[in-house]
């Protein structure tokens, strides 16, 4: 059985009967668990633990924790760090949206790119 096609897009779900500040909380939250994944695929890529991923940050397990769990929103410095501690390239591309639509890159392997994508003034 095609699950994808009996249960659709979840965001065509989420346009049918969030309103606007709930939409841009699924946005943030997308975002989160962009990074969440990413810094989960570098460390099992490189067999690594929290603790040892922490070390090579500079922070400590419960902030690995937070960051993998979507728990914790960090800055732009913050991840522009993680990206440089991991050899990652990190992006930030911030446009007018097209057509209403989102659209975010999915992470791949030693790439950290996150397109903020909101509508101009």
């Amino acid at each position: 059985m095609d699950y994808k096609k009996m249960l659709g897009n979840p965001y065509d779900l989420i346009d049918e009967v969030a309103n606007e500040e709930e939409k841009k909380y699924f946005e943030l939250d997308d975002i989160l668990v962009d990074i969440a994944v990413t810094l989960i695929n570098y460390r099992t890529k490189n067999n690594l633990t929290q603790k040892d991923l922490a070390k090579k940050l500079g922070c400590t397990q419960a902030m690995v924790s937070k960051l993998e769990s979507g728990e914790y929103n960090p800055s732009i410095e913050q991840l522009w760090k993680i990206s440089s501690a991991l050899g990652l390239e990190f992006k930030v591309i911030f446009r007018e949206k097209e057509q209403n639509v989102t659209v975010w890159d999915t992470p791949e392997d030693n790439i950290f790119t996150f397109n903020f994508v909101g509508e101009a003034a």
